[in-house]
């Protein structure tokens, strides 16, 4: 209790030593009711800029490794932060109030991507992340304060890239930009949107500790093809596949985690038979790669030999995964994903995204 009353707030941080961006972003706050793809209506709290305005979840984000990178948040309805889950600023442009401070008027966050090296697992940060509030950070999240990011490697001269096509990371495997598309599992309990902004900061008990989620949702699309304007409510309704074996490269779904429960994937014909599709190729931003032998290269898995290829995936809160796509023949396919409950494993809420492979 004492030390989260404790909190330092400032009302307008100072971003020190900064530098010029190669890309920058402002961020207002936003509180709307939004109309989710069942009819439900909620109350929500996100970001917005001019692309994307009042939407959910926030802006989508897309930096490439190495280049400096600025977002500015305008915080309203009590103090905010911008935590870049799973990025390693330093930890003043880390969003977390414990180890910073939580901004009441503005601040400049700034940061600047690792480049990654062919070989090396100790460099280079390409990959699904997301960004989120870090104050009072359950109920932000789940009311929507969160948002897709995502990291592009720098190009090395030794693994070109092949037109409309670009690597997941600086030496993984390249994928078609066509079909790139990112999904991410989010749940809502109605109760949860009826409280305020500090509800249980102050010790009562505001019961952040009891998630009894009614609604069920897969937000996200193909990333080229977000719609933008005011009020959207991004929300997967099917994907695209390319076949393995074709003349395209294949398709690289993104995975983020946005909700409290634990999560099942899986990938299916029509006739509900599981089929192993999908190749894992990296994880919470870092590639899988054989680190069996000191001093050598570390290949990607695929590149080693053995490729990481399901057909179900089971992942909790936060967690992301890359995949690519090799459904085995065109036709249509299905993407399950099953809400488990943390306690009895009981499935408590399904989707089903149809998965059509050409």
């Amino acid at each position: 209790m004492d030390f989260s009353s404790e909190q330092l707030e400032v009302e307008n941080p100072v971003t020190e030593f900064p530098q010029v961006p190669a890309f920058a972003v402002d961020f207002e706050f936003h509180s709307r009711d939004l109309v989710l793809d069942d009819g439900a209506e909620f109350e929500m709290w996100s970001f917005e800029d001019e692309q994307y305005e009042r939407g959910f979840p926030g802006p989508t984000l897309r930096v490439q490794e190495g280049k400096v990178f600025h977002a500015t948040v305008h915080p309203s309805k009590g103090p905010h932060t911008i935590h870049w889950h799973g990025m390693e600023p330093d930890p003043r442009n880390d969003g977390v109030g414990h180890t910073s401070f939580e901004v009441d008027g503005q601040y400049t966050y700034q940061m600047q991507p690792e480049a990654g090296r062919p070989g090396d697992p100790n460099y280079g940060a390409a990959g699904t992340y997301f960004y989120h509030c870090h104050v009072n950070t359950p109920l932000h999240v789940q009311m929507g304060m969160f948002g897709p990011l995502v990291i592009d490697p720098v190009v090395h001269p030794d693994y070109p890239v092949t037109p409309g096509a670009r690597r997941a990371f600086v030496d993984g495997p390249e994928y078609d930009i066509d079909t790139e598309a990112l999904f991410a599992p989010y749940c809502v309990d109605p109760r949860w949107h009826e409280m305020n902004h500090a509800d249980g900061l102050s010790g009562e008990d505001a019961g952040l500790n009891r998630f009894e989620p009614r609604h069920f949702y897969l937000l996200g699309g193909e990333l080229a093809r977000r719609p933008a304007g005011r009020e959207r409510v991004w929300s997967l309704s099917v994907l695209r596949a390319n076949v393995a074996g074709g003349a395209r490269k294949p398709t690289l779904l993104r995975t983020v985690n946005a909700n409290y429960l634990p999560n099942i994937v899986t990938f299916t014909d029509a006739a509900g038979v599981e089929v192993p599709m999908a190749e894992l190729i990296s994880h919470d931003g870092r590639p899988f790669r054989d680190t069996s032998v000191p001093g050598a290269p570390a290949l990607s898995c695929r590149d080693s030999g053995y490729p990481l290829t399901t057909s179900r995936l089971a992942y909790g809160a936060a967690e992301r995964y890359d995949m690519l796509l090799h459904p085995p023949a065109p036709g249509r396919y299905f993407l399950r994903v099953d809400w488990e409950d943390w306690i009895t494993g009981a499935v408590v809420g399904t989707r089903i995204i149809p998965i059509d492979a050409t």
